[in-house]
């Protein structure tokens, strides 16, 4: 995989800390498979992920009223703006991880619903991005990463494609996400893919390069961490250093 810069993303430094939370299902995939599932942005819960907010298009409408568009014109104008700032959120796949020096409580609750088993990957910035760079993907395509901002409203100057794909709303701020993306188009011959793109897709990665510490989920069965030591070992998986979670909870 090939990673691309842009000026529209805000990449935090290499030695930033992120996590990614996983039930231990969801651990298993990771470990025997060695990848990273992609999701389609259509298919994430929050209905305005990768969408153009709705009091930018009303900020819009407005000042077209205000130079004296109306009727037909101003549906016109407003669905050749829309069309010329569409993030094609169809063509989109996201791989979100949380920014934080720490662990967080809310987040082991949601990642692990009413499961108590799981995991959190501890990892960098730089090592999350050489890890899908060394992962020697047999689809290889470009991806960029980038913090997310929370926003309700983005300006009229604020609508490059890379920048709607990385505002979610205020109520999300808790996340610190971070998020990998990759862009799809259908090819020049008008096909598309080897793989479902209105699911996703999963990238091979690097492990030992994107694995610095596991953290054993602060609701585990007393033998979980040994369950996972072995999970890593059979898998041939070396030096992973695996923490209790340092959150306690009775």
């Amino acid at each position: 995989m090939k990673y691309l810069e842009s000026g529209d993303v805000n990449t935090p430094h290499g030695n930033s800390i992120v996590w990614r939370y996983m039930a231990h299902w969801k651990l298993e995939k990771l470990v025997n498979n060695s990848e990273i599932f992609f999701a389609n942005a259509t298919t994430l819960t929050d209905q305005y992920e990768v969408s153009i907010p709705d009091s930018t298009i009303k900020a819009k409408q407005k000042e077209l009223e205000k130079t004296g568009f109306k009727g037909n014109s101003l549906k016109e104008e407003l669905a050749r703006f829309y069309w010329e700032h569409n993030p094609k959120k169809d063509f989109v796949m996201v791989n979100c991880w949380s920014i934080s020096p720490h662990e967080s409580y809310a987040l082991w609750k949601i990642y692990l619903g009413e499961e108590k088993n799981g995991v959190a990957i501890k990892s960098k910035v730089g090592a999350l991005k050489r890890a899908v760079q060394n992962g020697k993907d047999p689809y290889p395509e470009e991806f960029l990463l980038g913090k997310v901002r929370y926003k309700v409203h983005l300006k009229l100057d604020e609508l490059a494609r890379l920048s709607i794909i990385t505002t979610k709303k205020p109520y999300y701020d808790f996340e610190k996400e971070l998020r990998q993306f990759i862009i799809n188009e259908p090819l020049s011959d008008g096909s598309f893919p080897p793989y479902d793109i209105h699911v996703g897709r999963s990238v091979k990665v690097d492990l030992q390069v994107m694995i610095h510490q596991v953290y054993v989920s602060p609701f585990a069965d007393a033998t979980y961490a040994k369950k996972v030591e072995a999970l890593f070992r059979s898998a041939g998986i070396k030096d992973i250093m695996l923490k209790q979670s340092e959150i306690r909870e009775k």
